[in-house]
């Protein structure tokens, strides 16, 4: 009989108790790293305490629908274009060209709508501009006792500070000088701040110059495709013709169906031309903000922090003038006297060594006024 069919019923309720027991010993230690781990884990508030990602980037999902309705809007148009003979060749760029020009259409109103939510926030954020974020109301320097006001101001006027630069590297400033008390420290960081601000507004432009690269290719793909069903349908029907009427009014048909492949890239270039310009010029309006919040960060920011001197007063700070001039004389006082100490001890020092010298029966010259020391008594 094989030994797993002698085992008794009581080893094998041992073993499944075993068993249970170690399962149980390996959830409580699994809870235990899950528990660490989620220790070690910041907050999404932590993690979105300054991501200010939101200032120049864009909601792509509600963009793309105001690009469908934007496209929807104008192929109605073009319809009107339709009941006159003069401007039909409009309808038919558009109707009659297949699927390219629909995709054309509609990458242009998207790339649109794209500009049109970045143009909403650069308003938004040259308005914030207009209100004084560090009053001098509050004091006219930025010290270490008063950055508490400052912060509690900018942050009771209501601005997120993920929807602005400024709002974020005022904050970002203030809580850095209040950390490491350095001004060349402060002025480091907000460089690097607005370094990356910079890096941040210019890949929010990645789809919109997709889309510039995107619809000149895509106008050259329907071109392509409207060559190659002309020669197609042409080469079909060159086998089956007899008669040479039948053949030029094929090669009419032909010509005639090469000079609609080329719409599509016609009105690809003119699409991509009609983004490419708005696109530079909202680029460089928000390029134009950073410098104005880097101008407004260094006149009204860096330029009035202080820090605490080593005699333990505020440099320039408004009405510690005398203070600090009372000290400088204090210390020039204990200047004087230390060289008064210094002289004295020297004095001292001089009648030892002639002293010892009258002991010693040598005769010691001073060398700077030339005197002899008396003799030595008998």
């Amino acid at each position: 009989m094989p030994f797993a069919l002698k085992i008794t019923p009581f080893y094998r309720q041992f073993f499944t108790m075993a068993q249970q027991r170690g399962n149980v010993r390996k959830i409580s230690v699994d809870k235990e790293k899950f528990t660490q781990i989620n220790v070690m884990q910041r907050s999404a508030d932590e993690m979105g305490k300054f991501d200010n990602a939101s200032a120049t980037s864009v909601p792509m999902a509600m963009a793309a629908l105001l690009g469908l309705g934007l496209g929807v809007g104008f192929y109605t148009f073009v319809l009107i274009f339709k009941f006159s003979e003069s401007t039909e060749i409009m309808t038919a760029y558009f109707y009659d060209r297949g699927w390219v020009p629909f995709v054309l259409t509609y990458l242009t109103c998207w790339s649109f709508a794209i500009l049109w939510f970045k143009r909403r926030k650069l308003v938004n954020q040259l308005n914030v501009m207009q209100f004084k974020l560090l009053p001098e109301e509050i004091s006219e320097d930025i010290r270490e006792e008063n950055l508490s006001h400052f912060d509690a101001h900018v942050k009771r006027l209501g601005f997120d500070p993920k929807e602005s630069f400024l709002v974020t590297r005022i904050l970002r400033g203030l809580e850095h000088f209040g950390v490491r008390r350095n001004h060349s420290e402060t002025a480091d960081m907000l460089k690097s701040q607005s370094e990356i601000d910079a890096a941040m507004i210019d890949s929010s432009y990645v789809i919109v110059k997709v889309f510039i690269w995107a619809i000149p290719i895509l106008g050259f793909i329907g071109t392509v495709l409207g060559i190659s069903d002309a020669v197609s349908s042409f080469g079909g029907d060159m086998g089956a013709a007899a008669d040479i009427e039948v053949i030029k009014e094929k090669l009419g048909q032909v010509t005639g169906g090469l000079s609609e492949a080329f719409d599509t890239t016609l009105v690809s270039l003119v699409f991509s031309l009609f983004v490419m310009f708005p696109t530079s010029m909202m680029q460089k309006n928000e390029e134009d903000l950073l410098n104005k919040v880097d101008e407004y960060c260094n006149e009204y920011f860096l330029k009035r922090l202080r820090e605490s001197g080593t005699l333990g007063v505020t440099v320039d700070a408004p009405g510690e003038t005398s203070a600090l001039l009372q000290r400088i004389e204090n210390l020039q006082t204990y200047l004087v006297q230390v060289q008064e100490s210094q002289a004295y001890v020297a004095e001292q020092m001089t009648q030892v060594a002639h002293h010892y010298a009258a002991l010693a029966g040598v005769e010691t010259v001073n060398e700077s006024d030339g005197d002899q020391l008396p003799p030595a008594p008998a």
